[in-house]
């Protein structure tokens, strides 16, 4: 009888081992709390450059409409300035946590948030100077595009309602192929939830589900909002899924019979 016994939980046991490998690499995936901090500096950093720059937008195109070359040109100069600082401050960063440096600073929020829990990471391949270029110009491609459709939607030359649809014929295929080619396997296939909710986003717009916003920021918050909301949601639920995973993983090292004593 006790044999019988000790062969089941033998089996159990050999059962619960083969699932560890599994919980371990959906736990690892899915600590998004560290993203969601780097997400929320991104996207106040964001927000604060986005005001600045439709403003200055915003002044050098009235002045130009209302005959005032001095205004258009002052809202330019700003504009020229600020953008010119932007780079500036895109060196410093690199410089400090890019390069040698690269994850350095989600290594900092990581163990800030995860002390308790430790490291938990997926080893993946060092990525070769040509990815990372590629990366980079892909980067700035879809940031022109996504400043560009904004500020064609604030002078109106697209009409506001249709700002997210259209940034959605990018914005979906930059995240489904950024996570394919950079994120993934260190982030899991819940990422893709952001673009998915962001296409549905565009599509009920076009339908004509009133889910937009039509002041004089409009353009703004109607791409910035969705991009940073579900974002966000996405985030949550990875976090959560974390959580549970790390309560399959406890579970799982808990072996029945005289194997859990090591016998």
């Amino acid at each position: 009888m006790n044999s019988k016994q000790n062969h089941k939980s033998q089996a159990q046991n050999t059962e619960k081992l083969r699932e560890i490998p599994k919980w371990t690499r959906k736990y690892a995936q899915n600590r998004t709390l560290t993203i969601m901090v780097l997400l929320g500096m991104l996207g106040l950093f964001s927000m604060f450059i986005a005001a600045i720059v439709g403003f200055t937008l915003g002044l050098a195109v009235a002045g130009f409409r209302k005959g005032n070359i001095v205004l258009g040109c002052v809202g330019i100069a700003v504009l020229i300035a600020v953008l010119a600082a932007l780079v500036k401050f895109y060196i410093f960063i690199f410089k400090k946590f890019g390069g040698k440096n690269k994850g350095l600073l989600d290594q900092i929020i990581d163990r800030w948030i995860y002390s308790r829990e430790g490291i938990a990471s997926i080893p993946v391949p060092e990525a070769t100077k040509k990815k990372k270029w590629l990366e980079i110009t892909v980067a700035i491609v879809w940031g022109g595009l996504f400043l560009g459709t904004m500020y064609l939607g604030m002078v109106n030359f697209i009409p506001v309602k249709y700002v997210q649809p259209i940034s959605a014929l990018y914005c979906v295929p930059y995240m489904v192929l950024g996570w394919y080619f950079w994120r993934s396997p260190r982030t899991g296939p819940i990422f893709l939830l952001n673009p998915t909710l962001y296409a549905i986003h565009a599509i009920l717009i076009v339908a004509g589900v009133p889910i937009f916003f039509s002041s004089s920021f409009g353009a703004v918050l109607n791409m910035s909002l969705p991009l940073l909301g579900y974002g966000y949601l996405t985030f949550i639920i990875g976090h959560l899924y974390s959580r549970y995973a790390l309560k399959k993983l406890k579970g799982l090292t808990h072996l029945e019979g005289e194997a859990a004593n090591g016998d």
